[in-house]
């Protein structure tokens, strides 16, 4: 009697995984997230079990942001009034108020750092638990056609950079955007004819900046794409090695990881080298912005129209407000990549 052979292992099959729709290296449609809103208010459904920490979150922002700001700005008090009218008592005192604000602003950082961990790791805890408990209920037809690595990447790399969003990019974010507003708010009142000059340096440095992050980004999620296809070709290599090596699927399947390791390598070499480019690029500008504002700046101090203290706190804000920007096009980028991570889970 001939022997059967069961009806899910042909004799014969072009893919060394039989049954698999796609075989490895196939599309994961990993990019952009397709529908952020969405996506957003189902993140922020979890979040609700978190008010209370949240709250507190933003009151720590807040005075870390303000203590910051509060800081530099102190500058103009403290040489005007105090260091050049020679009022040594007065500048202590002063010096001992400008330290409780700093320490204010610490304890508030640290509040924010130690809460917001707590939040992220309560809601990926309940988000890993309801990605398991949904993938219980799924049919066997969805994991025969879905490689199993590529599942395995939303547990490990999509819910890593849901992680790191909750953690640090979007307080970073906030924290960024609130202290570029404020050091351009108080730079226009210190002097908006010097902030002219400052205001064309920082416009091409967020050129600059949104330029190159544009096309990091996109390497980034290139990157993530790919290491979530190498995952699945590795996970079902090593699943399937009996059928490979039945149908002598050697060669292809080392053909196929080669591939996928030399576009992941291009992929994220590229997107570190372009990543790596923004943070030199942005400090030269900002020292070359510094050096346009102390020129002028001390042009105008000596024609009589500006004081010491207010160019001392002006040069301050001035050597600060390229961060914000540099963060800002950073944690942006994370957020774009978690937020396609989280949809890539929602799924």
């Amino acid at each position: 009697m001939a022997e059967q052979r069961s009806p899910s292992r042909p004799a014969a099959a072009p893919s060394p995984f039989p049954g698999r729709r796609g075989g490895p290296g196939a599309p994961m449609g990993f990019g952009r997230p397709k529908d952020i809103r969405t996506t957003a208010f189902r993140l922020l459904s979890y979040l609700k079990h978190s008010k209370l920490l949240i709250t507190v979150v933003t009151v720590s922002l807040l005075l870390n942001t303000g203590s910051t700001l509060a800081g530099s700005y102190f500058l103009k008090p403290l040489i005007n009034t105090y260091i050049l009218p020679g009022d040594f008592h007065g500048l202590a005192i002063a010096l001992f108020i400008l330290g409780l604000v700093y320490l204010v602003g610490m304890t508030a950082a640290y509040l924010q750092a130690r809460l917001m961990v707590k939040v992220a790791q309560r809601t990926i805890n309940m988000i890993r638990r309801d990605l398991f408990d949904k993938m219980q209920d799924l049919e066997l037809r969805y994991f025969d056609q879905h490689p199993h690595g590529e599942l395995m990447s939303r547990y490990t790399n999509d819910i890593d950079f849901i992680q790191l969003m909750l953690e640090q990019s979007l307080t970073q974010l906030i924290s960024s955007a609130l202290s570029f507003a404020g050091a351009v708010t108080l730079m226009i009142i210190l002097s908006p004819t010097l902030f002219i000059a400052t205001a064309i340096i920082v416009g091409i440095m967020a050129l600059l900046s949104t330029r190159i992050g544009g096309k990091s980004r996109t390497h980034f999620m290139q990157q993530q794409a790919l290491i979530g296809q190498l995952n699945g070709h590795i996970e079902e290599s090593i699943g399937g090695l009996r059928e490979i090596k039945v149908f002598n699927h050697e060669g292809g399947t080392n053909d196929t990881f080669r591939q996928l390791n030399q576009r992941f390598r291009s992929s994220s070499s590229q997107a570190s080298f372009l990543a790596g480019m923004i943070m030199p690029i942005m400090i030269n500008l900002n020292n070359i912005s510094y050096a346009v504002v102390a020129v002028f700046g001390g042009i105008l101090t000596l024609m009589g129209s500006f004081d010491i203290g207010s160019l001392a706190a002006y040069l301050q804000f001035s050597r600060q407000l390229g961060q914000p920007i540099t963060q800002v096009t950073s944690q942006f980028n994370n957020i774009l990549a978690a937020m396609a991570g989280a949809e890539r889970v929602f799924e």
